[in-house]
């Protein structure tokens, strides 16, 4: 690095013309270096500021770059790209208010600023004020009709906003700017998933896994739909994936013990959660799964104890108390599975299961007039299911009001619609009561 010397004497604009170099070589702390030279010759050039804040920019150093930035539009106040660049340093600092102000500067000084549009937008995206920034990248979108990321975050803040089929026209768009970009075709995956459209959002994932193997957040992803869809062997395929990419991610050791759920494993189920929990004891939701593990292997005990922590990490977790509930409900511990069913009905109250299995506990402790009641809820609250029907009929039917009962099985079967065990079982129920089977 050439160092200022009184032997010979440079001007500011070779001291920036060196920093220049320097700056394009990729050697950022010598550019720093001769831009300051350059301040020192000329105190009055915001160029020299605006450059020496550049390197600090690129060297991360971003409290010092803003003071250059300051410098800048001391000795220019129009000078919006200062602004923009400070803009940057305060978003980089995560100081999102000043980022806004600089870049709403910026778009003051120069309305055409299509970039300072997009990166004040992006503000307003991390903030959640989504209808907001729609407007900034709808402009920046105005101002450079080809750019994709603005395509990106508008789609990001329609889906925030729930205006699904709007989100997957700017992914569109965005893939038609870009389609080597595996972000934004795990950004429409995400969507299709939302929707329930499973097979879509696999393709999507299989295509950005197809521009970058190594994302981990597309296999899992794309293993999540294979759970959907029972898919649990290639589900795991992909969750297995996901650890030899980040062995650290817990999503997908939670993930990989869902599917042994699904396979019926529950003592494999439960290893996946033990480790997933290992690496984030603070979620309510992986207690949860190995308490239904554990629930399904009849560790009763072991289950409530799960349970309970999730309850301690998330007091609002309706489906927590429910589990709880059906490991009380088959210690027959009737009063603490009241309490749980009540409980995430409270937190809940559109929660039919929870409701048919207080039913069932009021008709274990003989107060059958509570027990019609919450299987009556049940039936308001989804007609078309079978089972509190059925539930309904057997409380009838403990109380020989057999009409009712009979009324009520038939309904089952209209709406079972299977031929099994449980279908014949209803029928001879109905017969013994005196009446005729209709389905």
């Amino acid at each position: 690095m050439e160092k200022k010397s009184t032997l010979i004497k440079r001007t500011a604009e070779e001291w920036i013309e060196f920093g220049d170099e320097a700056f394009n070589n990729g050697d950022y702390e010598t550019a720093f270096q001769y831009y300051k030279n350059a301040i020192m010759e000329n105190s009055s050039s915001p160029f020299a500021y605006f450059k020496a804040g550049n390197s600090l920019s690129m060297l991360k150093k971003w409290q010092e770059a803003i003071k250059y930035y300051i410098g800048t539009i001391t000795l220019d106040p129009t000078f919006s790209f200062a602004y923009y660049k400070k803009g940057l340093c305060h978003l980089e600092l995560l100081q999102i208010n000043d980022a806004i102000k600089d870049f709403t500067t910026a778009i003051e000084l120069n309305p055409n600023f299509n970039l300072a549009y997009f990166r004040r937008g992006y503000c307003l995206y991390i903030v959640k004020k989504f209808e907001e920034a729609i407007q900034d990248f709808t402009k920046a979108i105005e101002l450079d009709p080809n750019y994709a990321q603005a395509y990106i975050y508008r789609g990001n803040c329609y889906f925030h906003l729930q205006n699904h089929n709007q989100a997957i026209a700017d992914y569109d768009k965005a893939i038609e700017l870009n389609p080597s970009d595996p972000k934004v075709f795990i950004s429409r995956g995400v969507v299709n998933l939302k929707l329930g459209q499973y097979k879509e959002a696999i393709g999507d994932f299989t295509l950005a896994i197809s521009i970058d193997d190594k994302n981990y957040l597309a296999y899992n992803y794309r293993g999540f739909c294979f759970n959907q869809l029972k898919q649990y062997d290639l589900a795991i395929e992909d969750f297995e994936k996901v650890i030899s990419l980040k062995s650290d991610f817990t999503d997908a050791y939670n993930n990989i013990g869902i599917a042994y759920v699904g396979l019926k494993q529950f003592d494999k189920a439960i290893e996946y959660f033990d480790k997933a929990i290992e690496l984030n004891p603070k979620s309510a939701t992986i207690y949860f799964n190995r308490g239904n593990a554990n629930l399904q292997l009849k560790n009763y005990v072991e289950a409530i104890i799960d349970y309970d922590k999730a309850i301690t990490i998330d007091p609002n977790y309706a489906y927590a108390f429910y589990g709880r509930g059906q490991a009380n409900y088959v210690l027959e511990q009737w009063r603490d599975a009241l309490r749980d069913y009540s409980k995430a009905i409270a937190l809940k109250p559109d929660f039919i299961n929870a409701y048919i299995a207080r039913g069932n506990v009021y008709l274990k402790m003989k107060h059958l007039k509570k027990a019609l009641e919450d299987f009556t809820t049940a039936i308001e609250l989804d007609p078309e299911n079978p089972i509190p029907y059925l539930n309904r009929a057997i409380a009838y039917r403990s109380d020989n009001i057999f009409s009712y009962a009979a009324a009520d099985f038939n309904e089952f079967l209209r709406l079972y619609r299977k031929e099994d065990r449980l279908a014949e079982k209803v029928r001879t129920w109905i017969r013994n009561m005196g009446y005729a089977p209709e389905y």
